[in-house]
């Protein structure tokens, strides 16, 4: 099967949502539709219909528009099992779970913290992973649910992808990210080539994402929890403690 179509689209405020569609078919995959104006335009741009809907997590600007979804095209909702304040889903994916739609093998990751059951998806034939409100670019998500030491083995999991992992997150916040990541590691390079890049892709109105887990990996305070760096920045002994304080710094920044 080749490689799918992954079309980004703005949705609210700064949410964005996903169509995964091969090429050439009549049937997509939308990844939490929140906004139904938007979800029918991208499905009439690419000339399919949403045959399925996968769901990260239960929050409104995730799932607000999946019922007229639903009901417009009978489309089939993926999500977690163990999450019971999304959507009804028609297929309920277990942890760890690899499971097929359209042709293509999707890994769901059970990624607590931000709420205690989200999830991420991963389509490990093509490196590419839906993140939801978990992971962003030069970012993580609130913790509103979790706590430290479950938020950072979560990171943790998707630390452990290939490097060349395409991460689609849920919004874009990505230079809000990089001003509290510059105030907390000022003179890192990789840093700092990527605020240039944000800036630039902002004056010309384009999005930040996707973004690559090697990147993050060299940028992104909240993956590097376990550096020296951070590790004696904040006095820790340990990446879950580095963690704590990082997101409550961020919380109010």
């Amino acid at each position: 099967m080749p490689k799918p179509n992954v079309y980004l689209f703005p949705q609210w405020k700064d949410n964005y949502g996903y169509l995964i569609k091969n090429p050439h078919a009549s049937e997509g995959i939308l990844v939490d539709p929140c906004d139904l104006d938007m979800c029918l335009k991208i499905l009439e741009l690419n000339d399919c219909k949403a045959s399925h809907i996968l769901l990260t997590h239960h929050h409104d600007d995730h799932i607000a528009a999946v019922s007229d979804i639903k009901k417009k095209f009978n489309s089939t909702i993926v999500g977690y099992v163990k999450d019971t304040q999304i959507p009804s889903p028609d297929i309920s994916v277990q942890q760890d779970e690899v499971f097929e739609l359209l042709g293509h093998k999707y890994h769901l990751i059970h990624t607590p913290g931000h709420t205690l059951q989200h999830v991420n998806y991963f389509m490990p034939d093509h490196n590419i992973l839906f993140s939801g409100d978990t992971l962003f670019n030069a970012g993580c998500g609130r913790m509103f649910e979790g706590n430290p030491e479950i938020f950072w083995e979560s990171l943790s999991k998707i630390k452990e992808l290939p490097g060349d992992t395409k991460i689609y997150c849920g919004h874009e916040y990505t230079l809000a990210n990089i001003n509290f990541a510059l105030s907390i590691d000022p003179k890192n390079e990789n840093l700092i080539k990527l605020s240039k890049w944000a800036s630039h892709r902002e004056k010309e109105h384009r999005p930040t994402i996707p973004t690559t887990l090697s990147e993050q990996l060299l940028s992104n305070p909240f993956l590097r929890c376990d550096s020296d760096y951070f590790l004696k920045h904040y006095n820790c002994q340990n990446p879950v403690d580095v963690f704590a304080k990082m997101r409550s710094e961020k919380d109010s920044f």
